[in-house]
C-alpha cells in the first residue's frame, strides 16, 4: 500500500485527460500520463459535449482509475478546466461522469486555473526567483485559452486571460483558410487586434526581457525540450529562426520534423504567430520552453492545502495583489482602502470567538474590503450595486467562482443598502455560505463606518468583546460624530447576525 502522503490527480483539458501519482510531502511523481479527447473540437466548434466525446472520457477515467487502483491510491483529486464547463451541457456531462466512474468534477475557474500555474512555476521551475528578479512574462497555451501572467522583482504582478487557445483559434478561423489566399496576414491580424487591449493596459515602465512558455498546447516548442529534462532556454534570434522556418513549412514537414500527430498540426501555426507578436510586442530576449502543466499546480495547490511545505511562498499573497490590481484600475482612493482592511482585519482577528469563521474566510474579507468601493468608478449613487457586477465580470486569481459571488456580495452591502434578516438577498443556497456571508458583510459595514469621513481620523482601534456587547474604543486626531453616527446607522445589521450591539467610545 502506497503511503497516505501519495494521492492521485486527473485533469480534464479540452484535447487530453492528464493524470499522475504523485506523492506531495516530496512533489516527486510516482506516475503520469494522458489520454487523448475530443473534448476541444465539441466544445469550440459546435457549443456542446457529444454522447460520444462522453464515451471517450468514460474509458479514459477507468483506465485511469485502474491504474490508481493497482497503486492502492485512496485520495484522487479529479478537475475539469474552463473549457469542459464552458459546453452549456457541462453539467450533465459531469453528472454522467459521476454515475458511471464514481469520482465528482470539481470545476476550474479560469482564474483558478492561473492561480495553479503560477504555484507550478514558483515550486518547480528552475531558479524561478532569480530569473524573476527582472521582468519576466508567463504564458500558459491551453486549447483554449492562453494566460499571461507577469512577474516582476520577483514578485506576481498581474494576469490576463484570453480565448486565443490554438485549437479555437483554427476552430473559429477555419472556413477563413479556405477562403483568402493570404491566410497567414488574416490570422496575424485576429491575434493582433485581440492583443491590443493587453498591450495598452501594461504598466508603464516595466520590460519583460524573459518569457517563460508552459501549457498543454505548446505544439512544436515542447519538442524543443531535451529528454529528461523540464525545461530548455533559447535566444530571441533563435527564436526567430525557428518561427521562419515553420511559417514556411507544409504539413508533412512538421509531423517528420517535430514528431507530431497529423491531428494537431493544424494548431501549429496560431501558436507560433501567437508566440511571435508577444516576443515581438514586449521585445522579449531569452525564451524558456517548459514542460509544466496545470496538472502540475493542482499538486503543489493540495500539497500546500495538506500542511506540506513544498513552496516557500504565501499562496494568498497573489490573491491579495490581483485585488489591489482591481481596485487600483477602478481608481479606489487607496488611503480610505488600505483603512478599511486594516479595521476589517482587526475586528476579524478581536472577534474570533464570536464568528467562528476560518483562515479563508478573512481572506474573502481582505479581497472585499480592498474592492468593495470599486463601483463608485461608474456611479457614486449606488456605488455597491455597480462594485457587485463588476466583481462578478473581473478575473480575481485564485479564488473560486463561489468565493468570487461571496466576495460579490459582502462587497454589495457594505454600504447603506441592507440586507434582509432572513438571508434571502444573498445567491448562495447553502445556509452555511449564507451565514458566511453575512457575518463577513456585517464586519465590514462596521470597519467601513469607522472612516466614514475618508480622512482617516481614527489613529488607534481596541475591540472588546463584553458579555453583552462589543465595545470599539478609539483615539482620534479629530472629531469622529461622523463615524459615531454612521456606526449607528449601518451597525443594525452586525446586532441581527451576532446578537450582541455595538458601541463607539473614545474620539479626539
Amino acid at each position: 500500500m502506497v503511503a497516505n502522503t501519495t494521492q492521485g490527480f486527473v485533469v480534464i483539458g479540452a484535447q487530453n485527460i492528464f493524470f499522475s501519482i504523485t506523492n506531495l510531502r516530496t512533489l516527486v511523481e510516482v506516475e503520469r500520463g494522458k489520454y487523448p479527447i475530443g473534448l476541444g473540437e465539441d466544445v469550440f466548434a459546435d457549443q456542446s459535449i457529444s454522447p460520444e466525446t462522453v464515451n471517450t472520457i468514460v474509458t479514459a477515467l477507468r483506465a485511469i482509475k485502474q491504474i490508481f487502483q493497482d497503486y492502492g491510491i485512496q485520495s484522487v483529486h479529479v478537475v475539469g478546466s474552463h473549457s469542459l464547463f464552458e459546453a452549456p451541457n457541462a453539467e450533465f456531462v459531469r453528472d454522467q461522469i459521476f454515475n458511471r466512474i464514481g469520482w465528482p468534477i470539481s470545476h476550474l475557474s479560469i482564474s483558478q486555473e492561473a492561480f495553479f500555474r503560477n504555484e507550478a512555476v514558483m515550486a518547480r521551475f528552475p531558479n524561478f526567483e532569480t530569473v524573476t528578479q527582472s521582468g519576466t512574462m508567463l504564458i500558459d497555451i491551453s486549447s483554449g485559452s492562453v494566460e499571461l501572467t507577469a512577474f516582476a522583482d520577483g514578485e506576481f504582478g498581474f494576469s490576463r486571460n484570453f480565448n486565443l487557445g490554438p485549437l479555437r483559434v483554427y476552430e473559429v478561423m477555419r472556413d477563413v483558410q479556405r477562403d483568402v489566399p493570404n491566410f497567414v496576414e488574416v490570422l496575424r491580424d485576429f491575434i493582433d487586434s485581440r492583443l491590443l487591449d493587453f498591450m495598452r493596459l501594461l504598466p508603464p515602465n516595466v520590460s519583460y526581457p524573459n518569457m517563460i512558455l508552459m501549457g498543454s498546447s505548446l505544439s512544436v516548442f515542447e519538442t524543443l525540450i531535451p529528454a529528461g529534462e523540464s525545461s530548455v532556454s533559447t535566444t530571441r534570434d533563435k527564436f526567430d529562426e525557428l518561427y521562419q522556418r515553420i511559417v514556411s513549412a507544409n504539413d508533412q514537414y512538421l509531423v517528420d520534423h517535430y514528431d507530431l500527430p497529423l491531428s494537431l498540426v493544424a494548431q501549429v501555426l496560431p501558436t507560433v504567430l501567437l508566440m511571435n507578436q508577444l516576443v515581438k510586442m514586449l521585445n522579449s530576449q531569452t525564451i524558456w520552453i517548459s514542460s509544466l502543466k496545470l496538472l502540475d499546480g493542482v499538486e503543489v495547490n493540495q500539497a500546500i492545502e495538506d500542511g506540506f511545505k513544498p513552496v516557500k511562498f504565501d499562496p494568498s499573497a497573489e490573491i491579495i495583489t490581483s485585488a489591489v490590481n482591481l481596485a487600483n484600475r477602478y481608481q479606489v482612493d487607496p488611503v480610505h482602502r488600505e483603512t478599511t482592511v486594516k479595521f476589517a482585519l482587526q475586528l476579524f482577528d478581536r472577534l474570533k470567538k464570536l464568528h467562528g469563521l476560518t483562515k479563508r474566510d478573512r481572506l474573502l474579507l481582505q479581497v472585499a474590503a480592498t474592492v468593495n468601493d470599486i463601483g463608485s468608478y461608474i456611479d457614486t449613487h449606488r456605488h455597491y450595486a455597480h462594485s457587485d457586477y463588476i466583481i462578478l465580470a473581473s478575473d480575481i486569481i485564485g479564488l473560486t467562482k463561489l468565493e468570487q459571488q461571496m466576495v460579490a456580495t459582502i462587497a454589495h452591502f457594505h454600504s447603506s443598502d441592507t440586507p434582509q434578516t432572513d438571508l434571502e438577498d444573498f445567491p448562495a443556497t447553502e445556509t452555511d455560505i449564507r451565514l458566511r456571508i453575512a457575518k463577513l458583510s456585517a464586519l465590514l459595514r462596521v470597519s467601513d463606518s469607522l472612516d466614514a469621513s475618508r480622512q482617516q481620523k481614527i489613529q488607534q482601534l481596541s475591540v472588546s468583546l463584553k458579555p453583552n456587547k462589543i465595545v470599539l474604543t478609539v483615539k482620534a486626531n479629530d472629531d469622529v460624530e461622523l463615524e459615531r453616527w454612521t456606526l449607528a446607522r449601518k451597525s443594525g445589521f452586525f446586532t441581527e447576525v451576532f446578537g450582541l450591539p455595538v458601541e463607539l467610545k473614545g474620539g479626539r
